[in-house]
């Protein structure tokens, strides 16, 4: 993330992302930028921690919804410049890894009680 319009949203922007983790990143990644230039951080700083909590704030690879949401907010900070296209890479074999993971674990026993 280059600029700190990233995480601000403005009320002529396009879109704004509907995807709750999504937002719920993007919230983080503004409390954190804020929050770093109250404390006199320059840009620069605030912004590298506003990425850091935009990718902590993500959904843990845990479930196929929650995997899928992962994956929506690493492609949302990929746009927004919040997360670089080497972490990129290595977060999505992560999400391709946990959903392989979950498409493998056996599904419940049926209740076969007569």
């Amino acid at each position: 993330m280059t600029e700190e319009s990233s995480f601000i949203p403005e009320d002529s922007a396009p879109t704004i992302p509907q995807n709750p983790a999504i937002v719920r990143a993007r919230a983080a990644g503004k409390r954190a930028y804020n929050a770093a230039l109250e404390k006199g951080k320059e840009t620069y700083y605030a912004t590298k921690d506003a990425n850091q909590a935009f990718r902590k704030a993500m959904p843990p690879l845990t479930g196929q919804e929650n995997i899928s949401n992962f994956i929506a907010c690493v492609a949302h900070g990929i746009l927004i410049d919040a997360i670089d296209g080497r972490d990129a890479t290595r977060l999505l074999y992560a999400a391709q890894v946990a959903l392989a993971g979950v498409r493998n674990q056996p599904s419940s026993p049926k209740n076969t009680a007569a």
